[in-house]
């Protein structure tokens, strides 16, 4: 399996994978294509991975409904969306794949039907090249896409390649093989273009289109019950499929040391059968987007999927999260069953592993202390609910520095007082020993500090590897966090110590205003149900500002005299994430520098919700992304 799951490296299915986002932007008005069976009636039962449109030229009709598309049509964006435009256009001229050249001069996409689905059976063991299939309509501009492809086989054969012509159930057949086993084979059936590495796959694919009985994906029941458990198919509606048993399948038959049966049978994923779901974009009122999955499970949940099941309660927030927070996480996970059921776990591996889960964190004290355990004398004083909370702290007026982005965890407990006892030896005696500063008292709540950079030394002062000595994204040193820590009558909460301080603040009555009275909040909850598993809300506004602005400040950055591309190490770095993102993976085609003021598109970002929910038989999820008012 490992040699026939691996990097697509066929130039022809790259660039209809990669060409999506362009597609929906640039991509011509559609006429209709002609009829074919669901994709999942052409692909074999073994199929592993599916991704299908049925009607692409409705999802790009849906998709200009959407702030996305609304906000690159914006006459304020024209700068930045033309620079783009020309760089595509010298990148496409420039560029020594004439493949590429060919594909994009021909400006054609497909009008219905578009699918690409990966088999494994056992022809798959030996492939060289990963079986996909690529299953394409073109309607009207088929004789385009029957030109482009000619074009592009017969600069393949002048570099050597040898094409072969084969009639298959009346169906001319071209396979173009370069090497003794790398090869593509394709045909063109109608106003559809069908393309797989694999002939034995793309003849299977015919055969179905023609009317042959075989099984197929749409005959598996565990297909069926997946995407049946989200919702009926829609015109437009992009699918996603996942066949996890054929995965775990196809993984024993290769197993001849019985690893794979060990690691699967241990981490109780024998009976997860698949993932599945729909995403449907500018469907909803307005062009809002939204889409559903479902995992799916046969019999009781075991192993690490007993261990993340969710209780569905109703969705509470604390009242120490302010209406500042820009996002915020909520799971609703039984900490002592999760921590149990961890130690099944490892115990399958080996018992020693699971052994460590109960050893002392402290040993027994001078005085005849008993030993401090993490699960006695701290998990055990936990509950059920963990809450993830998001702000961008942002700078006085004037300020020169940029926005921060704060992050709070909070772990719900049963009993104050015995768990602050133990995290407060814990504190004095291995996180903070010897110093007394690093507790301080605020309106009857204790603040423990951390010094991260005695976790993570190549942070704060002393000595550093030149490594370590990576410079901030001012040039100077980088400045280890303000980490910390305190325990309220309801929570654990952890995070930077002023984010800390002021939940503190919120829990004493201070004037910050609970995330209930937030605007985007009570948009967001509203959309989801009331009884939920897991619940993720955002205000995408205060999220696209931050994002917005700090991609604009890399570009100043670099007309400085500094790279724009440059990586600084410190963690509070606002820059950190974008660089690694897009400077270092070469996107000099987007000009930030061109964006217009954040303001000119907070018009376009609204709210987005998202939820998750155990059942009997997996776990279903669902998100939103609800336009602005």
């Amino acid at each position: 399996m490992k040699d026939a799951i691996r990097t697509i490296r066929s130039p022809f299915c790259l660039i209809v994978l990669c060409a999506s986002v362009f597609v929906l932007l640039f991509a011509p008005a559609s006429l209709s294509a002609a009829e074919l069976p669901k994709s999942a009636k052409l692909v074999p039962p073994e199929t592993i991975v599916m991704v299908n449109i049925d009607n692409f030229s409705q999802l790009r009709t849906q998709f200009e409904k959407t702030p996305l598309y609304k906000l690159y049509k914006d006459p304020a964006m024209k700068p930045f969306v033309d620079d783009v435009k020309a760089k595509w256009q010298e990148m496409k001229q420039k560029s020594e794949n004439e493949m590429l050249r060919i594909i994009a001069d021909a400006n054609v996409w497909p009008k219905g039907r578009a699918a690409i689905a990966l088999v494994l059976d056992e022809r798959a063991k030996d492939a060289n090249e990963p079986p996909v299939v690529l299953i394409t309509q073109w309607g009207e501009n088929i004789d385009k896409v029957k030109d482009a492809v000619n074009k592009i086989v017969e600069k393949a054969v002048e570099k050597g390649a040898r094409r072969e012509a084969e009639d298959y159930r009346g169906v001319n057949t071209i396979r173009i093989t370069q090497g003794p086993s790398k090869g593509l084979s394709y045909c063109f059936i109608d106003d559809c273009l069908i393309g797989s590495m694999s002939p034995d796959v793309l003849k299977f694919v015919i055969a179905q289109v023609k009317g042959a009985g075989s099984p197929t994906l749409g005959d598996d029941g565990d297909y069926n019950a997946t995407l049946g458990a989200i919702a009926p198919a829609a015109e437009g509606q992009i699918n996603f499929y996942v066949n996890i048993k054929q995965i775990i399948k196809a993984a024993l038959a290769e197993d001849t040391e019985g690893k794979a049966k060990t690691l699967i049978n241990n981490l109780g994923l024998a009976n997860v059968t698949s993932f599945g779901g729909s995403v449907d974009v500018g469907r909803g009122p307005g062009g809002e987007t939204s889409g559903k999955a479902f995992l799916k499970i046969d019999g009781d949940k075991k192993g690490v999927c007993k261990m993340l099941e969710v209780e569905s309660v109703a969705l509470r927030m604390p009242q120490f999260v302010s209406a500042s927070s820009s996002s915020v996480s909520v799971f609703n996970l039984n900490i002592k069953k999760a921590y149990a059921e961890l130690g099944v776990i490892l115990n399958n591996f080996s018992p020693q592993m699971a052994a460590m889960l109960y050893m002392p964190l402290l040993p027994p004290g001078p005085q005849g202390e008993p030993p401090l355990q993490l699960k006695a004398d701290v998990v055990d004083h936990l509950g059920s609910q963990i809450v993830l909370v998001q702000s961008i702290k942002k700078p006085s007026s004037g300020a020169a520095a940029s926005a921060e982005p704060q992050t709070l965890v909070a772990i719900a407990i049963d009993n104050r007082n015995a768990l602050e006892k133990s995290l407060s030896t814990l504190h004095d005696k291995l996180i903070a020993p010897g110093n007394p500063d690093a507790k301080r008292q605020l309106l009857g709540h204790t603040i423990y500090s951390v010094d991260v950079s005695g976790f993570l030394p190549f942070l704060g002062a002393g000595q550093r590897t030149p490594m370590q000595a990576l410079p901030g994204p001012d040039g100077g040193v980088p400045k280890a966090p303000s980490a910390a820590f305190t325990v309220t009558d309801t929570h654990l909460i952890l995070g930077g110590e002023s984010a800390v301080e002021q939940a503190i603040r919120a829990l004493g009555g201070g004037q910050a205003e609970s995330i209930d009275s937030a605007k985007w909040f009570a948009k967001a909850k509203s959309s989801i149900p009331s009884v939920v598993g897991l619940a993720g809300l955002q205000d995408n506004a205060a999220s696209g500002e931050f994002f917005w602005s700090t991609v604009r400040q890399m570009k100043k950055k670099g007309e400085g005299g500094k790279p724009g591309g440059e990586i600084g190490m410190s963690v509070n770095s606002d820059t950190l994430v974008p660089q690694m993102i897009l400077s270092q993976a070469g996107f000099d085609v987007f000009d930030f520098g061109l964006l217009p003021e954040f303001e000119a598109a907070r018009k376009y970002f609204g709210v987005s919700s998202s939820y998750g929910i155990s059942r009997p038989d997996g776990f279903f999820f669902e998100f939103k992304y609800l336009n602005p008012d």
